[in-house]
């Protein structure tokens, strides 16, 4: 948001919970951030400016990268962004493990994966099979059985035929539903991220839950091993 001091559901206050949340990773020591999008959520070009500045208050030494939400369709995300934005067809190298982005950005709130960019990361992960490959969207893969699926991944069925048949990719990872959701595809994690603010109810109505702001921790070892679990600022 443009103006920090706003707060909204729960008194929740989007710039000092970003903040405590990127304390707390920092704290975890972590090699590489990885921010699932919803990164504005008034489109405006301050918004970028509080997050970047943020960033590099309380993370300062830490590499990130960032996937477009669908709050942040606007000139202003790849003004301030693009630099950081991970793509398909350009992995995001981090030791034994390369990182692949999809833009599901489409129209409102729906999104959509083109077949262009399933393409680019088949390649890339054809042209590295030695390595372990993880891919990572904004838009929910799996209903949510709530009021959220409403602003679903319109392909969504699609995506998860080619991650069936993409079996070098170890797991996916995604925003969007400001929920903690676990599911297997193919026997492989299908992993969402919580919001660093309001958390949403998976129930049929509108909803905030009361559970703290948190990040998902993802342990990426050498031998393809993922370890995950989940932390909350307090």
């Amino acid at each position: 948001m443009s103006d920090i001091k706003r707060t909204a559901y729960g008194g929740i206050n989007p710039h000092t919970s970003l903040l405590r949340c990127l304390q707390l990773c920092n704290s975890l020591a972590p090699d590489a951030l990885l921010i699932t999008g919803d990164i504005s959520g008034d489109d405006s070009v301050e918004s970028y400016a509080h997050f970047t500045a943020l960033l590099a208050s309380h993370c300062p030494s830490v590499p990130f990268k960032v996937i477009p939400g669908n709050h942040d369709v606007n000139p202003h995300f790849n003004q301030m962004l693009k630099h950081a934005t991970l793509i398909a067809g350009s992995a995001w190298q981090l030791g034994q493990w390369h990182i692949h982005g999809m833009d599901s950005t489409y129209t409102g709130t729906r999104g959509q994966v083109d077949n262009q960019q399933l393409d680019l990361i088949s390649q890339a992960v054809a042209a590295h099979p030695g390595v372990h490959h993880l891919a990572a969207l904004h838009h929910h893969l799996l209903p949510t059985n709530s009021w959220m699926d409403t602003h679903a991944l319109e392909n969504a069925g699609e995506v998860r035929a080619w991650f069936t048949r993409q079996r070098n990719i170890q797991a996916i990872i995604y925003g969007h539903i400001h929920a903690v959701r676990e599911h297997t595809v193919d026997d492989r994690a299908v992993l969402s991220a919580p919001s660093s603010c309001w958390q949403w109810r998976m129930t049929a109505d509108f909803g905030v839950d009361n559970i703290a702001p948190g990040v998902r921790v993802l342990d990426l070892a050498p031998d393809g091993t993922m370890t995950t679990f989940i932390r909350r600022i307090e």
